[in-house]
């Protein structure tokens, strides 16, 4: 699945092996988020043409077409998608795992409460008429 075909999302490879949903649809990145994604690369006319490519590809245009665009063949505008996809993937990957190891310590902070410290603590009280 490519750009185009994403319908306003990135396709992104699902990790957990879910062969029923291949492809998780995320949000195409704001291009603050896009320039945190290409922050290793120092030509910043290289990230902005990157961006249109993108984005041309986002809004339907063929491999082809923005090829003809930017002066590039078919095969290269596929690779800077699929290089894109990958980032994607990996940051959306990324933030899943911080989220989740949150709920986990929020988790294991709350267990570690019994219900009184916890009345306590927090002064919940049923008598606040």
């Amino acid at each position: 699945m490519n750009l185009r075909e994403g319908g306003g999302k990135v396709p992104i490879k699902n990790s957990t092996q879910n062969e029923a949903t291949p492809y998780l649809l995320v949000d195409f990145p704001t291009r603050t988020e896009f320039d945190v994604l290409y922050s290793k690369h120092k030509s910043v006319a290289l990230k902005d043409q990157y961006w249109q490519i993108l984005n041309h590809r986002l809004q339907g245009h063929t491999l082809r077409e923005c090829g003809n665009l930017f002066g590039l063949t078919r095969e290269r505008v596929r690779q800077i998608e699929a290089r894109f996809q990958r980032l994607v993937g990996v940051s959306y990957s990324t933030q899943t795992e911080a989220n989740l190891t949150i709920l986990s310590v929020h988790r294991s902070l709350l267990e570690s409460f019994s219900d009184s410290e916890m009345h306590e603590k927090y002064l919940f009280s049923d008598d606040s008429h």
